[in-house]
């Protein structure tokens, strides 16, 4: 396209504005979307080449789609960083946005976390606003820092819980560059955030803090917000309400009133505070907030008539409107002394209150009537009632904190319009400067007043106003309360009838205050009649009160007792105040007695009390003061006035501050000889004062009065002589010290003072006299180093405060004196100090000093920094807890400087600090306890120091370290200290910036720490083996830590971190290769064996780089080994045992490094002889082996759904570390593997799995090991102890699976310890009881039968080792396949199951998803005649007949023929043996199918097997019966069944199909089969007539009819098959005295003949019938086989053939001579049973040539049939390791259809399909195939070889196997003669049997339509029938 490609020098960022698709241009195109950013390297044509930022895909795109912004570049070269110019927030949010929209679905909607999904979509739509606002950069700098902080908060909280990192912010919120700023100020900045995020509220905003730590405005000023929500409460006419705070406790009100008028409707007056009525109270301090009996007081007055009359009655009785009068009414407190006391977060909500309405039983109380109310004085309130109902007051209440500008910022809706303000009563804590306050509040407290002739006592009324000395009253001077209108009269509450009335009325006057010194108030009272009309318009008295005293200071706060003056004349606005202004005004004056003066007369029997508070700051009630500020008139008191000055409160001097201060330095001009020292006492008393927190806001006000108002320019001269008098009088005179310190204290202003009048009387003589001020100042700060030099204790205060505030004079002597100059001033003053004084305040003055501009003067640093090195080194060294904290924040604030660009050279200060400091800094990292909040601190300075060197500072101290002892010493510090950073982690996780830095430098570092470890500490005896272990362990750990593994990173973040730092794996694993390399074969030794582990920690580490370089060490370490020892075991245990740890335990490792491992490490080792030959290449592949194990295990250990497959792999590694004898490994595993099955309730699997541990113990009294992983047993003290421990465990975790049988072994182990070694007989007594409880458990408690299950994993959605193999599952109690289904399904939720039951086809085996096929399937239990004849327990027999099993059998049934022949003629039974890997119950609940057979079986072989099982059904059942008569009911309904259908044809089904003479010729192969179904008809016979025998004694009379129909069944089977036997007796059928029934004995006896010693008994003996068709070795004969094995053939046991055919066989051949012959002698007497055992035993020869014929024809049609369908008769075997199902020919049924596709979606009802039989007696058995269910599978317990008995079965009944126990993987023997069977391919004919013994395959026909099923997932249970056989077991 273009071959001449520029590099951009313009273009370098750009966006997609447009879709660029490039489908089918080829890879060199980059494909874009809209709005993706790219960064352009190139330009040709049209066309730009770069890659985008999002996914770093490289490539060529057209210029015309890309939008060009403007950009800074950074890093040029390979990995240039391009950066956009946008406002840093902005570019912040550009690029964090998308990637919050991809985790926040993730996070939170995917977890279904609704509220946080939602909180952060809120936030994000903020945050996108906030963007749009900040883009034009068209707002106010503050609105934009503010809006910028705003967004920072939100950024941060969200990425806290997105899990992202915490980005380092500035003061001002804007992310840094960590690059460009100091280690520690990176830290601090971490530390900032972190508490950003902690002070944001659920919505990512953030709690303003104040801007000062201690003094911050927020925990000084406090403000209580009020707003009325309702007033429930009908007054009936206007009404005030009057809102304030009362303290209980003090008894008075400490705020203004806020009053609101209501009008008589229950409205605001003014209509602008609808639902607006609301007030702050402010100005409150801290001690008004701690207040314990705050209360808000709520009062009521009525306006209106003096008495309440109704509205219609005032209308018809006045006309015109009548004067209003303010009366009391009632009143409602609020306690908010919680509210006060609450902190600042729980602060933030209202507290809405609804507050009772109480009124006033007196109305004279109404003034106190809140206090009655908070007292609860019954008496004296009553609640006011309100239509019905209560009268209340709804509000809310709110504390705030700050300055009013903070607090209307923070909430800017309440203030959104105007909110009224009450302040306190009072002074804040806080005085503002600008705060000009002029306020006077009276308050009208009690008045005692005359009747004058009067019959009742007045209504008074006060009225107050302010009155000028010309007699004009003062307009609109009087404030009634906060929210209402200024009014130049004042009108008091009205008493009824009351001359001693109580107001506690408080009113506030805005008086200007020109007007204050010539007004005065005036309290006129008045008698307010109930009649308006007599109402006078004068007044009766009046008061006044002059606002001026006369020494010219304001009327003092107090309490004042009023005369009053009676007025002959109407007392109106012209009345003259010159007739009583002259006149004494309060009680305290003690006036003469008072003539009478014009219209006025005093009168002592009347008074008036108030009370007065001025609140001004221009006013003083302070004499003292008054006289300094006007010393010039009274120069004699100017010595009492400047005294007086330093006992004035600091709010009076605040006031008049530049007055006061104007007239001191007047004072010292012109007096100084005489007052200069009182003047300066008044100066530092002043000085000092504002230092208060109160007043340290007036500082401002002091700093601008020095630089605009300041003019003394003599007084520095004064000021000097009078501080240097100080200091010499202070160390001269050590008890002088408490006022010196307050000099000291004062120190700065002072000097601020000195200097300004310097500079100012330079100005006025142009510059004369420096010199001599320099000399002068000079000799000042030598007397202040002649007073640090005292070794005094009197002086330690002083010279305390000296080093204190010294440094605050730097900035002001650097005015007029030289940096270096002064600099030199400060070490001498510094070095003049003793060593160990006042070292807390040496390091405070140092840290002060390092702060100043002073210190970033190259010059005075190379004067400062020895001298400050010093110090730290020593204070370091010395380790003082109290002080370290100092250190380190002073050496950090040096670093941090150094760090700047704008500071000038700092390479000689650098060689300061690392000469001085290092080793001082990493002694304290390495001692320091990491749990502290120092440790951060040291780690970023010891940081910070490294980061700062440069190439010549590091080989500069390395070179010239002082021996290498002390060398070793440091390098080991280091890399410990490293290594606790990498491994530990210094700092959290999602401090990414702090730790990239770290990481940064710990790799510099490593270069030359590296160099330094190999030329000093490698060759000959230098060599320092724990020195280069140290570094292997720290190198190793820092590739591995989990902050450098970039592949967890998000691409942003990784793509950040590549550009700055690129990867620092890398680097440092090719040193440390490197340095592996370097060493000597006999030096790597002696790292042997642990270095393995490092080594696979590091080989396992994501990058394929650092991989391909690290396996080769494995192989080089297995030289190592064996060129010592000749082998490499060590090598390889360590390999096995750290493989574990990183891969199962932490989590590393993946199949890419295990394609990596094997062909690397075995390419090696072949080229290695000697290697080879030792098996290098099979240890490789056990590795390998076991990698891909623990990736099983490591990828499943974290889920539920998949515990099955998690027990799986547990179980792979255990057998794993068993084959390879890693005994600690073994153990490991098995306490896994016991947790999880006790967490999933697998008692008995737990057991097994502790068994093996046991295995392992010996009853010996040697060291435990190796059991920590279990907790529960770390009490054990030793082997013996451990191993009775775990036995008690197994035993009761056998009790809870209900295998007694299993725990009894255990008991007597146990026991025999007890009583043969131990002699403990107490516990022996115990574990007798546990074996006796065991016992009657086994007999006595219901147990369900256990049923398995056959599951086959198919799709490659399964893990490895499950996928396309089989497994048999033992089911859980009473769990039958819908139970199991579920079970499966809730592991595997994504499978889906296959409805059919035949192989699945290739399709299932490539398909991604995960498919299941469930079929049940029976036991074959071993030694099945261990029960034969024995009247045994059926809870014995069935848990020996399915415990302890290795092969089971499936039976499927199949059509095949014509339709034409008969429902019953083309019944096939498909039948599949497999054989699993160990048996069950053991470890798991199931276990792999290893081999399998499969067996078809003809029509007459399953009514053969049919007969066989209904017989055996019967015998037991009637044996059960016998011994047990409350289970006669199974017995009954199978007599009927059996015998109903007999009659009704069942049997006959038999006859006609294969009685016949067609049948014969067509099947002579079937003749003996033939004869043995009829013989077991016959016994048949002869075993109902032995039931009935058993029913009729038994029966209760209701079952009469019933039996006898029973009966005549029987006699019409017996005639028909037994015509030649004797009739039954009589049977008179069910009674309880029947005689005619047969006796226990007889019934005993006749059931007893089938036993070996029962020599006659009825026509047919039952010995001879009772034969039970036992299960071979052998292979089948009558039968198609196929096999297919998922295990090497060579580890392969053979399967039996269970065909009936091959069992008569087998059995033939194995019965002894002397056995026929006792039979036969038996037997004699039955003619039947003698033609049976002669023609079958003498006919043998004949029998084996007939059946040979029959084998040698099946097999001929096998190979036809073969070729021409699909179904293939014969046997076939086949063996697999590989693929197990894709080596199976299917047996289906030409009209049956092939399997079914697999299904997408999982099928949601069952595929059934049915099929009627007719067994051989008659019934009808169905048929029916459902869907099945997959399941995980494991192996069972391989150290146990237990011998349980199990049970095999066609549609449910039993089939018994006598020598299934030769091919348990415990090595048992075959049985004799199992080798000698001849398979039925073979050209030997198979020998022939006995009749007899071809009797061994129980039957699934049952009777009156019993169902049978296939064994696969549509098998049917029939419960009834059931059946019990007895096995032999070993014990466990």
């Amino acid at each position: 396209m273009c071959d001449k490609w520029k590099p951009t020098t313009q273009a370098k960022l750009g966006v997609a504005i447009y879709n660029y698709d490039p489908v089918g241009k080829g890879p060199e195109f980059l494909k874009l979307d809209l709005g993706d950013k790219v960064q352009i390297q190139e330009e040709c044509a049209g066309w730009y080449r770069g890659f985008a930022l999002k996914t770093r895909h490289k490539g060529i795109f057209p210029a015309s789609f890309i939008h060009l912004k403007t950009s800074v570049v950074k890093n040029s070269g390979p990995n240039e960083v391009v950066e956009g110019t946008q406002d840093a927030v902005v570019q912040e949010l550009t690029q964090l946005l998308p990637e919050w929209g991809e985790l926040w679905q993730k996070r939170y909607f995917m977890e279904d976390r609704h509220g946080m999904f939602v909180t952060m979509w809120k936030v994000i739509l903020e945050l996108i606003d906030i963007r749009s606002q900040l883009l034009p950069a068209t707002l106010p700098l503050d609105d934009m820092k503010k809006l910028k902080l705003r967004a920072s908060g939100k950024i941060d909280w969200g990425n806290k819980h997105m899990g992202l990192d915490l980005v380092p912010r500035n003061e001002d919120g804007v992310s840094v560059d960590e690059a460009e700023v100091s280690v520690v100020a990176l830290y601090k900045m971490h530390l900032r955030s972190t508490q950003r995020q902690i002070d944001t509220n659920e919505r990512g905003t953030v709690i303003r803090r104040g801007k000062f730590s201690s003094n911050r405005l927020s925990e000084l000023l406090h403000h209580v917000y009020f707003s009325l929500q309702a007033f429930i409460c009908n007054v009936g006419e206007e009404s005030e309400i009057q809102v304030a705070l009362y303290d209980f406790r003090e008894g008075r009100y400490f705020s203004e009133r806020f009053i609101e008028r209501i009008n008589r409707h229950g409205m605001p007056s003014n209509l602008n505070h609808l639902n607006n009525i609301c007030c702050l109270f402010t100005d409150l301090g801290n001690n008004d907030v701690k207040r314990d009996e705050a209360y808000l007081v709520c009062k009521i007055i009525r306006v209106g008539r003096m008495v309440y009359v109704q509205p219609a009655a005032a209308q018809q009785s006045h006309s015109k409107k009548e004067p209003e009068y303010r009366r009391p009414y009632g009143c409602a407190v609020l306690n908010i002394s919680q509210l006060l006391g609450s902190s600042r977060e729980t602060s933030d909500d209202s507290k809405e209150c609804q507050l009772d309405i109480y009124g006033y039983n007196d109305e004279a109380d109404f003034a106190d009537l809140h206090t009655h109310i908070i007292r609860k004085n019954n008496s004296k309130i009553k609640p006011l009632q309100t239509d019905r109902m209560s009268a209340k007051i709804h509000v809310a209440v709110r504390l705030m904190h700050g300055s009013m500008a903070q607090v209307r910022e923070e909430n800017p809706l309440l203030f959104r319009s105007p909110v009224p303000v009450a302040r306190k009563l009072g002074f804040p804590d806080v005085i503002m400067p600008g705060d000009v306050r002029n306020d006077l509040y009276i308050t009208l407290v009690t008045g005692e007043f005359q009747r004058d002739g009067r019959t009742s006592q007045k209504n008074v009324e006060v009225e107050v106003c302010v009155v000028s000395e010309n007699g004009r009253l003062l307009e609109d001077a009087i404030i009634s309360g906060v929210a209402s209108d200024k009014t130049t009269h004042y009108k008091g509450v009205v008493l009824y009838q009351n001359n001693t009335p109580l107001w506690e009325d408080v009113i506030k006057f805005d008086i200007p205050f020109d007007q204050f010194y010539t007004s005065h108030l005036r309290f006129t009272f008045y008698h307010r009649p109930k009649d308006a009309a007599k109402a006078l318009k004068h007044g009766f008295s009046l008061a006044y009160v002059p606002l001026m005293q006369e020494n010219g200071t304001t009327l003092r706060d107090n309490s004042h007792k009023l005369f009053m003056y009676k007025c002959e004349a109407a007392l109106h606005k012209s009345l003259d105040p010159n007739t009583y202004i002259k006149l004494p005004w309060r009680h305290s004056d003690s006036p003469p007695p008072l003539p009478t003066k014009g219209n006025i007369s005093y009168t002592g029997r009347e008074s008036f009390e108030i009370r007065t508070l001025v609140c001004s700051t221009k006013l003083t009630q302070n004499v003292d003061l008054l006289g300094l500020l006007k010393w010039r008139q009274q120069p004699g008191r100017l010595e009492e006035n400047l005294r007086g000055l330093m006992r004035v409160s600091g709010e009076e001097i605040v006031k008049f501050l530049q007055d006061t201060f104007d007239a001191l330095f007047a004072i010292l001009d012109e007096d100084a000889d005489r007052s200069g020292r009182l003047v300066f006492q008044c100066l530092v008393f002043i000085i000092r004062l504002l230092g208060d927190r109160k007043f340290e806001h007036f500082r401002s006000v002091l700093d601008a009065y020095i630089q605009t108002h300041f003019s003394g320019a003599m007084a520095h001269k004064k000021l000097i002589e009078q501080l240097k008098c100080c200091l010499e009088e202070a160390r001269t005179h050590p008890s002088t010290e408490h006022n010196n310190v307050r000099v000291m204290q004062a120190l700065q202003y002072i000097f601020k003072f000195i200097i300004k009048s310097r500079l100012l009387f330079a100005r006025a003589t142009r510059g004369k006299g420096a010199q001599q001020f320099k000399e002068s100042l000079c000799e000042l700060f030598d007397t202040f180093n002649r007073l640090m030099e005292v070794k005094d204790e009197g002086l330690l205060a002083i010279q305390a405060a000296g080093l204190q505030h010294f440094s605050a004079i730097i900035q002001e002597v650097l005015k007029i004196m030289e940096p270096d100059e002064f600099a030199v001033i400060i070490k001498q003053f510094i070095d003049s100090v003793p060593k160990n004084r006042l070292v807390r305040f040496k390091l405070l003055c140092l840290g002060h000093i390092v702060n100043n501009d002073i210190f970033r003067h190259e010059e005075c640093r190379h004067i400062l920094m020895p001298m400050l090195g010093l110090h730290l080194a020593s204070h370091i060294k010395g380790q003082s807890e109290d002080q370290l904290p100092k250190c380190f924040e002073i050496l950090g604030e040096v670093l941090t400087l150094l760090q700047r660009r704008d500071v000038g050279r700092s390479f000689e200060n650098i060689t300061e600090i690392v000469n001085q400091l290092l080793i001082a800094v990493l002694s304290q990292v390495t001692s320091i306890d990491r749990t502290s909040s120092l440790w951060g601190h040291v780690v970023a300075c010891f940081m910070a120091i490294l980061k700062l060197m440069t190439d010549k500072h590091y080989y500069g101290f390395l070179r010239n370290f002082p021996g290498k002892e002390n060398l070793a010493e440091f390098l080991r510090g280091c890399f410990a200290a490293f290594f606790g950073f990498v491994a530990d982690g210094s700092f959290p996780a999602d401090w990414s910036a702090m730790i990239s830095v770290l990481n940064h430098t710990i790799t510099a570092s490593m270069r030359f720490f590296s160099e330094s470890l190999q030329t000093q500490f490698q060759r000959g005896q230098n060599f320092n083996e724990p020195l280069w272990k140290l570094y292997f362990d720290v190198c190793i750990a820092f590739v591995t830590q989990p902050a450098l593994q970039l592949e967890t990173f998000t691409a942003s973040k990784r793509n950040k971190q590549m550009a700055i730092y690129s990867d620092l794996r890398v680097d440092i694993s090719k040193r440390v290769l490197f340095m592996w390399s370097i060493l000597a074969i006999d030096q790597k030794q002696l790292f042997l064996p642990w270095i393995v582990g490092p080594f696979m920690d590091m080989s396992l580490v994501r990058e394929p780089e650092i991989r391909r370089a690290t396996i080769p060490v494995f192989y080089d370490l297995m030289v190592c080994e064996f060129s010592q020892t000749g082998d490499y075991r060590q090598v390889a245990a360590e390999c096995i045992d750290k493989m574990d740890v990183h891969v199962s335990g932490a989590g590393k490792g993946d199949d890419a490094y295990m394609d990596l491992l094997y062909p690397q490490l075995s390419g090696l080792c072949e080229k290695n002889r000697e290697l080879m030959q030792a098996g290098a290449l099979e240890f490789v592949e056990n590795l390998t082996q076991l990698l891909g194990r623990l990736l099983d295990f490591r990828n499943l250990q974290d889920g539920d759904d998949y515990s099955i497959s998690r027990m799986q792999t547990i179980f792979n590694l255990l057998q794993y570390y068993q084959e390879t004898e890693r005994e600690e490994m073994v153990i490991r595993y098995i306490y896994k593997l016991s947790s999880l099955h006790l967490q999933a309730l697998n008692y008995s699997e737990a057991a097994f799995s502790l068994l093996l541990h046991t295995s392992i113990l010996r009853w010996e009294d040697l060291p435990v090991s190796a059991h920590a992983e279990f907790p529960a047993y770390a009490k054990a003290r030793c082997e013996y102890e451990l191993k009775e421990l775990i036995f008690k465990d197994i035993i009761e975790y056998f009790d809870k699976g209900k295998l007694w049988e299993c725990a009894i072994p255990l008991c007597k182990e146990l026991a025999s310890q007890c009583e043969m070694i131990t002699y403990d007989y107490e516990q022996l007594s115990q574990i007798h009881k546990t074996i006796s409880k065991l016992y009657h458990d086994i007999i006595h408690t219901v147990r369900g039968t256990a049923e398995y299950y056959r599951v086959g994993f198919y799709g490659s959605g399964f893990p490895p080792f499950l996928r396309h193999k089989q497994f048999i599952f033992r089911g859980k109690e009473y769990e039958r396949l819908n139970e199991f289904n579920q079970f499966l399904l809730s592991h595997f939720p994504r499978a889906q199951v296959l409805t059919f039951n035949t192989p699945p086809g290739d399709e299932y085996l490539t398909m991604d998803g995960m498919y299941v096929q469930v079929s049940k399937v029976e036991p074959i239990a071993d030694n099945a005649d261990k029960f034969a004849g024995m009247n045994v327990s059926s809870s014995i027999v069935d848990y020996y007949t399915t415990n302890n099993i290795s092969h089971f059998v499936l039976n499927r049934p199949v059509r095949r023929g014509p339709k034409s022949a008969g429902e019953f003629a083309t019944m096939w039974v498909e039948r599949t043996v497999y054989m699993t890997a160990s048996r069950l119950p053991g470890m798991l609940r199931w276990c792999e199918v290893v081999d399998e057979k499969r067996i078809d079986i003809s029509p007459i072989e399953n009514a053969l097997e049919t007969m066989v099982s209904k017989n055996k059904e019967l015998r037991q059942l009637a044996m059960r019966a016998e011994k047990n008569p409350s289970q006669l009911n199974p017995l009954s309904m199978a007599l009927n069944g059996v015998l109903d259908a007999a009659v009704q044809g069942g049997l006959a089904n038999y006859e006609t199909l294969f009685f016949t003479k067609e049948y014969a010729e067509e099947h002579p192969e079937h003749i003996l089969i033939i004869d043995e179904i009829k013989d077991l008809i016959k016994e048949q016979v002869v075993i109902l007539g032995e039931g009935l025998d058993v029913h009729a004694r038994l029966a209760p009379e209701a079952l009469g009819q019933f039996h006898k129909r029973m009966e005549q069944c029987y006699e019409q089977m017996r005639s028909k098959y037994l015509p030649n036997s004797e009739p039954r007796r009589s049977a008179a059928g069910p009674s309880s005295g029947s005689s005619g029934s047969r006796t226990p004995e007889r019934t005993r006896a006749n059931m007893a003949a089938s036993t070996p010693t029962a020599s006659t008994g009825s026509p047919v003996s039952r010995k001879s019938m009772h034969v039970d068709l036992r299960i071979s070795a052998s292979v089948g004969v009558g039968g198609n086989t196929k096999r297919h094995s998922t295990q090497p053939a060579k580890d392969r046991h053979s399967i039996p053939d269970f065909s009936p055919m091959s069992q008569v066989m087998s059995m033939s051949q194995r019965l002894p001579a002397d056995r026929y012959s006792s039979l036969a002698a038996a037997n004699s007497t039955s003619p039947l049973t003698t033609r049976r055992f002669t023609r079958t035993f003498g006919m043998q020869a004949h029998a084996n040539a007939a059946l040979a014929a029959v084998h040698m024809e099946r097999a001929s049609s096998s190979a036809s049939a073969s070729s021409g369908s699909s179904y293939t008769p014969g046997i076939t075997s086949k063996s697999s390791a590989t693929s197990l199902v894709s080596s199976r020919s299917s047996n289906v049924d030409p009209d049956e259809k092939p399997p079914p596709k697999p299904p997408k979606p999982r099928p949601t009802e069952d595929n059934i399909s049915s099929t009627s039989v007719n067994s051989g007696n008659g019934s009808q058995q169905h048929l029916q195939s459902r869907p099945s269910v997959a399941s995980t599978s494991a192996f069972a317990n391989p150290g146990f070889s237990t011998s349980f008995g199990s049970v095999g079965s066609v549609g449910g009944d039993s089939i018994l196997s006598e020598h299934s126990a030769a091919f348990s993987p415990a090595g048992s023997q075959p049985p004799p003669g199992a080798d000698s069977i001849t398979p039925p391919d073979s050209a030997a004919a198979p020998p022939i049997l006995p009749k007899k013994q071809r009797r061994s395959i129980s039957s699934s026909s049952t009777a009156n339509g019993e169902k049978i099923g296939d064994g696969s997932a549509g098998h049917v249970e029939d419960k009834s029938q059931q059946q019990s056989f007895s096995n032999q077991s070993s014990e466990v």
